[in-house]
């Protein structure tokens, strides 16, 4: 009787320590858990943090976080000329006072009814097609801006034909020249430096 008894006392301390030691693993499963969602409000305040500092300091941060901002801002400047890419295959412009979606060469916005801007359109004859590519880039640049070919003397007169009127681009600096060039732009006009999107 006594090796029945022995062997139910074993049975009994066995089935203890399964119970505590699923419960000590629960308990650390749902410490982890408990650790896990802390660290993402850290990382989610870390983010704000960054976020605000960027908003405040835009031209004036310190030097240390120089790299960081610069990054924030070339990514931007990447997210703005993607989406006006989106809007130039669409054939649409943003309505500025309500953002709505509105087509090119409308005279109102068909959601708010604001007047929208009228297009400027640039003259042709500044501009010419890259041998290379067959890009429009201005005349007189040494390189062209699509695929950084060396372009031919300005003199030379290029054909124009089924070149349609763009409205004027807003303008971004080189990092290796300091040449203004426009937004979008693959290589610098001026010393042929890809530029980073």
């Amino acid at each position: 009787m006594a090796l029945w008894d022995n062997l139910g006392k074993k049975t009994t301390e066995t089935t203890a320590k399964a119970i505590q030691k699923a419960k000590e693993l629960s308990d650390i499963t749902k410490l982890n858990s408990m650790i896990s969602d802390e660290e993402k409000k850290i990382s989610n305040n870390y983010y704000q943090i960054g976020k605000l500092y960027v908003s405040i300091h835009r031209t004036d941060y310190e030097e240390d976080f120089a790299g960081m901002v610069l990054a924030v801002k070339e990514s931007e400047d990447r997210i703005s000329s993607y989406k006006m890419q989106i809007q130039d295959i669409k054939g649409v412009i943003r309505c500025e006072k309500c953002g709505a979606e509105v087509p090119r060469g409308v005279a109102f916005c068909s959601s708010c009814g604001a007047e929208m801007p009228k297009a400027e359109t640039i003259d042709l004859s500044r501009y010419e097609r890259c041998e290379n590519c067959g890009a429009v880039i201005e005349r007189g640049m040494r390189f062209c801006t699509s695929c950084g070919n060396p372009m031919p003397a300005a003199d030379k007169p290029v054909e124009m034909e089924n070149a349609e009127a763009t409205p004027v681009q807003e303008k971004i600096v080189c990092p290796q020249c300091g040449a203004k060039l426009n937004k979008g732009v693959q290589f610098c006009t001026e010393c042929g430096t890809k530029i980073q999107k």
